[in-house]
């Protein structure tokens, strides 16, 4: 079950907390390493303006959330909030936890990639995030050959975070991390007629063996 250690707003984050029990639950029940308890963070900061909530895999044992206030849609908020909290259980079953860093540029997007289409499989969330489908397979492999070259500076340096995670001025693209990450992991799974639950257990560099030229 899930201990809310901390809120940042005692007047609006409590009502979330059934609901991200609720999705901890179901990932516990899919996962096979995940801690029976975790500790829960509201913050006030890191919300994505697309989805109206988001999430950061503090450590092995905690969760920070953050979920904006006065979203449009407050249904798909709640789904969102569902995925989140699934998303960054797949990171906590795969050692993909802040505490644990540096991780270079490409075993993010990995990561990213795995929980992202754990996600999309078990929630009702919109991913729209990592919705990869108006880029050309030569498009996404020419921005994970340059994620490759990022290497840890991807964690080092919050502008190369920020360009690639969320936006690159240059390209004029959002989330691209995600994107290839996601695309990755879903030639892996089909290339090699897997499932995403296949892949708990695998560390990005055994995924990226797996990974088949275009």
């Amino acid at each position: 079950m899930i201990n809310a250690i901390k809120y940042s707003d005692m007047s609006f984050e409590p009502q979330f907390t059934p609901l991200v029990n609720e999705a901890y639950e179901q990932a516990k029940a899919l996962l096979g390493n995940l801690p029976e308890d975790v500790d829960i963070v509201f913050t006030d900061q890191g919300a994505s303006e697309l989805m109206g909530v988001g999430g950061f895999a503090e450590s092995a044992d905690q969760i920070n959330l953050c979920i904006q206030k006065g979203f449009r849609n407050r249904e798909l908020q709640w789904r969102n909030l569902y995925g989140t909290v699934m998303h960054e259980s797949f990171h906590l079953q795969q050692g993909f936890t802040f505490d644990k860093a540096p991780f270079t540029a490409l075993e993010s997007s990995i990561y990213e990639g795995c929980a992202v289409v754990f996600e999309r499989e078990y929630s009702e969330s919109s991913v729209e995030y990592a919705d990869y489908s108006r880029n050309t397979d030569e498009q996404l492999q020419s921005w994970a050959d340059e994620i490759e070259s990022v290497g840890t500076r991807y964690f080092e340096d919050t502008e190369t975070w920020e360009r690639w995670a969320f936006y690159h001025p240059e390209y004029d693209q959002q989330w691209i991390i995600y994107k290839v990450g996601s695309w990755m992991v879903d030639r892996v799974l089909r290339e090699n007629q897997l499932q995403i639950l296949d892949l708990q257990n695998s560390s990005a560099q055994q995924i990226l063996s797996r990974v088949k030229a275009l």
